[in-house]
């Protein structure tokens, strides 16, 4: 009743100052009147609050905050090294020739099949082709003359040294000869195995420089992988661990095994290699050819894992928050938790969590210990 007494009063100034007030001054006065209002509201707001306090009268509870929750699974946690390696293949060759000389033919292109020993380039050999005409004439007639002072000799005609001068002049013409086969030989270069040719770095008519890489020949059917790992993590690989291996250049996605391990540190990387062999099944991979690979190097097959972004860290520790429900309630409970091994969005948790709790996802960031909760989402069990 006084309330509304009031309400008449500030009513009955508000028409009377309104018929009072000068035209010119009515805004201003409007203004006055409304501020006055408002400072008599929230004095009116206060005095109801201390009646209903006066009473017993309970305040009314804030809202809890808006919260998503999951609950906690033990599971497998794997945790897996990521590199790139590169394919290559053990017969993979770079065939020299073994004399300098002009390219006099090539026989090859890109793309070939060739068999081991066959005939890829030729260079000029004319020299040596006229050098075995001539041997090989001369040879004729010292085989003949040989021949004559053997028959003699065996007849016990004629002197030894005859004999001897006929067999060394035969025998000189021979070895010279096969030298000079030998080096017409070097003036051919042929495949040293079966595959595909791969480059050719020669050109009919230009100079060839011996040792240096001519024709490069690949056999495709033994590709492996080649990696350089880190000397961290020499200990915990080991030959035949699975590989997971992707190949985005082909589109290829693969589990493989280790193949072999090298036992030695290189000192200018501190990196040690390991192997892995690609089947012959496996179509499209070429040499030099990038790969994904991920190794797995831990393992726990019971493990409570959480999303890496939910657990908070102080000086201190590190903690998340989980939801307990207390009498159809949520509350916001801190715990403290110790953390494992980390990989992609999750992270393994080794003590401060049990089987089945609920931790909060998403609402997170500016909760209290005990703050209640309004859960507004949850993942099924």
């Amino acid at each position: 009743m006084r309330i509304s007494k009031t309400y008449l009063i500030v009513a009955s100034m508000i028409l009377t100052l309104t018929a009072c007030s000068p035209p010119g001054g009515k805004q201003a006065e409007l203004g006055k009147l409304e501020r006055q209002r408002d400072a008599l509201d929230a004095k009116i707001k206060a005095l109801k609050t201390e009646l209903d306090a006066a009473q017993g009268m309970p305040k009314p509870e804030a809202p809890g905050a808006n919260v998503e929750i999951a609950v906690v699974q033990f599971g497998l946690f794997q945790h897996f090294i990521q590199v790139q390696g590169q394919v290559e293949s053990d017969n993979n060759v770079f065939v020299p020739p073994q004399s300098p000389g002009i390219v006099k033919k090539i026989h090859v292109r890109p793309g070939d099949r060739v068999g081991k020993g066959q005939l890829l380039v030729e260079l000029d050999g004319s020299i040596l082709e006229s050098g075995i005409a001539e041997l090989e004439n001369g040879l004729a007639l010292a085989r003949t003359i040989f021949e004559r002072q053997q028959r003699l000799w065996d007849k016990k005609i004629g002197s030894e040294i005859e004999y001897l001068q006929a067999k060394n002049g035969k025998e000189s013409l021979e070895k010279k000869l096969k030298t000079l086969q030998e080096q017409y030989k070097m003036t051919k270069i042929y495949s040293p195995l079966s595959g595909t040719v791969d480059e050719v770095l020669l050109k009919e008519g230009e100079m060839a420089a011996a040792g240096f890489g001519a024709v490069r020949v690949v056999q495709l059917s033994n590709l492996k992988l080649k990696v350089d790992l880190s000397e961290v993590y020499i200990s915990q690989i080991r030959k035949n661990d699975p590989v997971l291996v992707s190949m985005p250049a082909v589109g290829k996605d693969m589990e493989l095994k280790i193949s072999a391990v090298s036992q030695v540190i290189d000192p200018d990387n501190r990196t040690f290699q390991i192997e892995i062999k690609i089947p012959r099944s496996v179509e499209g991979v070429k040499p030099n050819m990038l790969a994904v690979l991920k190794i797995n190097d831990y393992s726990n097959q019971k493990a409570a894992v959480v999303p890496s972004n939910i657990i908070q860290e102080t000086e201190k520790d590190r903690f998340l928050f989980v939801a307990e429900e207390e009498n159809g309630t949520w509350y916001a409970r801190k715990r403290t938790v110790q953390i494992g091994e980390s990989y992609g969005n999750n992270s393994e948790i080794l003590s401060g969590l049990e089987e089945g709790e609920r931790v909060v996802t998403i609402g997170y960031q500016a909760l209290a210990d005990g703050q209640k909760l309004t859960v507004i989402a949850a993942d099924s069990e």
